[in-house]
C-alpha cells in the first residue's frame, strides 16, 4: 500500500477544519453539538459530534508546545498579574479552579483541582519579579516586598467597614479619603502630569495616614473590621509596591478582565467533562488572550499550528516577535 504525501491527514478532516472548530469552541464558545450545525449551514460540511471532538483534540495537541513555551515565558517576566475563578471538571462536575497569569504580551491559563499555594506555584514557578493579586492566601509565599495587593479589592473591603457603622464607619470613611487621594495621584503619574519622584514624596503622607488608620481599626469594636485591619497591617509592604517599581499597577483589573472569557465559557458549558477537555480549554484560552494582546489573527495562528502538526514541524510561537526579559527596575 502506498504512503500518503507529507502533510495529508489520515483523518477525514484537515488542518483548516481543525483550526475553525478550535476557534468556534475555544474563542466563540460554541458547544460541540452546535458546531456540526454551523459547519453544515455555512460550509455544507456534514460532521458528527464525534468528528468535532476529534478535531478539537487534534487542535489542542497542535498548540500544546506553544502553550508550554508561553508558560515558561510568563514565569520569567518582571511584572505579572494572577487571578483564579471557579470551574467544574469531570462527569460529576467536581469543583476545580481556572487560574490565569497575565503579562504585558502573553497570558496563560491553567485548570487545576485546587486553589492553594501548590497550584499557584505550578503556574507561577519560583518568585521572579512583582506579582499583582488579590489578598488570597495561596499567594502568600510570594515576598510582600515584591507583591502588590489589588487596591480595587481593598477599597471594597473598606466600603464594607464603613457600612458596619459606629467606629468602623469613622475609620473606614477616613481610609476611603486616603484611597481616593492615592488614586488621584496615581492617575496623574499614569497620565504623565506628575513626576514619579514627586508622587513618591506625596505618597509618604498617604502611607503614614492609612497605616495609622489601620492601627486604629485593629482596636475597633467590630471583629470583622479588626480582622481586616490586622491582615492588611501584617502585609503592609504589599500595599505600596506600585509606588516604588515601574510598570506595576495598583489594581489587578487586567487579570480580572482576562478571566471573564473563561467565566462565560463555564456558564455556557458547565465546565469540562474530562482532562482532555480541560487541556483544550486552558490552551485555547491562552491562545485567544495572548494573540488578542498582540493583535494577531487567531484563526491564522491555529491553521498554521494544525498544519505544522500534520507536517511534524515545530508549532508557531505565541511569544512576541522580540521577547526579551526586561529586568525589573526600581523607580527613582
Amino acid at each position: 500500500m502506498g504512503k500518503l504525501p507529507a502533510g495529508v491527514p489520515t483523518r477525514a478532516f484537515g488542518a483548516t477544519v481543525d483550526a475553525v472548530i478550535a476557534v468556534l469552541m475555544g474563542v466563540y464558545r460554541l458547544t460541540k453539538r452546535q458546531v456540526p450545525e454551523l459547519m453544515r449551514d455555512l460550509f455544507g460540511l456534514q460532521m458528527s459530534v464525534g468528528a468535532v471532538i476529534g478535531c478539537q483534540q487534534a487542535a489542542s495537541a497542535a498548540v500544546a508546545d506553544a502553550v508550554a513555551e508561553a508558560r515558561r515565558y510568563v514565569k520569567l517576566q518582571p511584572v505579572k498579574h494572577a487571578d483564579e475563578t471557579g470551574w467544574r471538571e469531570g462527569i460529576s462536575r467536581s469543583r476545580a479552579w481556572l487560574w490565569t497569569v497575565v503579562t504585558q504580551q502573553v497570558v496563560v491559563f491553567m485548570i487545576h483541582a485546587r486553589r492553594n499555594a501548590d497550584a499557584a506555584k505550578d503556574l507561577l514557578g519560583g518568585w521572579t519579579g512583582v506579582l499583582v493579586t488579590d489578598r488570597h492566601g495561596a499567594y502568600n509565599w510570594w515576598p510582600d516586598c515584591r507583591r502588590q495587593f489589588c487596591w480595587a479589592h481593598i477599597k471594597r473591603d473598606i466600603q464594607a467597614i464603613v457600612e458596619r457603622g459606629g467606629d468602623s464607619a469613622r475609620i473606614g470613611g477616613a481610609m476611603l479619603v486616603e484611597v481616593e487621594r492615592m488614586f488621584t495621584l496615581w492617575h496623574r503619574v499614569r497620565d504623565g502630569t506628575l513626576k514619579r519622584a514627586t508622587f513618591q514624596v506625596y505618597m509618604r503622607t498617604v502611607k503614614q495616614r492609612f497605616e495609622a488608620l489601620l492601627a486604629e481599626g485593629v482596636a475597633a469594636s467590630h471583629s470583622k473590621t479588626s480582622k481586616t485591619c490586622v491582615q492588611l497591617l501584617k502585609h503592609a509592604d504589599a500595599l505600596w509596591t506600585f509606588v516604588y517599581f515601574d510598570g506595576v499597577e495598583p489594581t489587578n483589573n487586567c487579570a480580572e478582565q482576562v478571566v471573564r472569557h473563561g467565566v462565560i465559557m463555564r456558564k455556557i458549558s458547565y465546565g469540562t467533562h474530562s482532562e482532555a477537555g480541560s487541556r483544550f480549554v486552558e490552551r485555547m484560552l491562552t491562545v485567544h488572550a495572548t494573540l488578542r494582546r498582540q493583535r494577531r489573527n487567531i484563526l491564522e495562528f491555529m491553521r498554521a499550528a494544525c498544519t505544522a502538526a500534520l507536517q511534524r514541524h515545530p508549532a508557531p510561537s505565541l511569544l512576541p516577535t522580540e521577547a526579551p526579559v526586561i529586568p525589573l527596575r526600581r523607580a527613582a
